[in-house]
């Protein structure tokens, strides 16, 4: 995740650029805020393109299950591109926990086509451990990153992907497009494949429980840290450095995925990694992570006194939903993903 400029600062733009351009290209906002967007913050092609792809196989999937308990085709013929733009037109597409998923998962699908071989061997090679929490934990680790690509190993996503919150939005959202039953049918489907659903099987969850793991055999230290950055193991490497710190996970994730050295420094030293040891680190990410000045994150690191990692560990274990609350009272606006 990054974080972008603040809500009311788009807004503001949006609405000036309107102003200007009255009657004129509606575009002009649009392309206004795009333009003036930091370049760290601003979505690759290849990331719009992956999210792009998930999200269809994310609706996509919510549709075909919501037909097969609807026993009819009336979901199935639904054009996943014309469905998007409805719920996109409508707003309900419009979701910060959406879009952190997708941007996670599209940054963990790019680190590991990255690693190649090389990241699917170590995965392999828990899966084989002789210690039965770390096999099993690794083995449904493996399962589950095999499910969540198509048979012609492209990315996807499937509604178990999603946080509970985005999951009941979602196929909500998706009933209420179907316009050939009743809305009690439509519901009734809904609550129904809603209550398959199971947070502790999401990706996130399993790779936490391999971290786990991990840490109960002893073997969660300064080299295991820097094996998994080596392999492009970035999901892993961030639950890792947050079981670590005491932090939740995707804190850990924003601060490792930021492209700011200076958030990486800062996440290392909430880990309480020696020196060496994040030196070593921040040298293993800096082409995967792109880093362009990797000597900011070790200073950022060293910068960081230990009452300053103290009250941010604090401040990170805060439920999510309180912090933006917080930050909307005192006038700081909120940021989305």
């Amino acid at each position: 995740m990054v974080e972008a400029q603040p809500t009311a600062v788009l807004a503001r733009s949006r609405l000036a650029a309107r102003a200007h351009v009255a009657g004129g290209d509606g575009r002009i906002a649009t392309a206004m805020t795009d333009f003036l967007l930091k370049p760290t913050e601003r979505l690759s092609e290849q990331e719009r393109a992956l999210m792009t792809s998930m999200l269809a196989a994310l609706i996509a999937s919510v549709s075909e299950e919501l037909a097969m308990r609807l026993g009819s085709t009336a979901a199935a013929d639904l054009n996943v591109d014309e469905l998007i733009e409805r719920l996109r037109g409508a707003g309900l597409l419009h979701r910060p926990r959406l879009i952190a998923l997708l941007l996670r998962r599209a940054g963990l699908h790019r680190s590991l086509n990255a690693a190649g071989a090389a990241g699917t061997a170590l995965l392999q090679q828990f899966a084989a451990d002789k210690d039965p929490a770390v096999a099993s934990a690794a083995m449904s680790v493996v399962l589950a990153r095999a499910s969540g690509r198509d048979r012609f190993g492209r990315a996807g996503l499937s509604l178990g992907d999603c946080d509970a919150e985005t999951a009941v939005d979602l196929t909500y959202a998706v009933a209420a497009a179907v316009d050939s039953n009743s809305e009690e049918v439509l519901v009734a489907a809904a609550v129904n494949l809603l209550a398959r659903h199971d947070e502790g099987e999401r990706l996130e969850a399993l790779e936490a429980r391999l971290v786990l793991a991990l840490e109960q055999a002893g073997r969660l230290d300064a080299a295991a840290l820097l094996t998994l950055a080596a392999r492009g193991e970035v999901g892993l490497l961030a639950e890792a450095l947050a079981r670590i710190a005491r932090i939740p996970g995707d804190a850990a994730w924003s601060l490792l995925m930021r492209r700011d050295e200076g958030a990486l420094g800062r996440l290392l030293r909430l880990a309480e990694q020696p020196r060496a040891a994040a030196a070593g680190l921040i040298a293993s990410l800096t082409d995967s992570l792109a880093l362009a000045e990797p000597a900011a994150a070790i200073r950022a690191f060293d910068a960081m006194t230990p009452d300053e990692a103290a009250a941010e560990r604090a401040r990170l274990r805060l439920p999510f939903a309180f912090q933006a609350a917080r930050r909307a009272l005192n006038g700081d606006g909120q940021h989305r993903a």
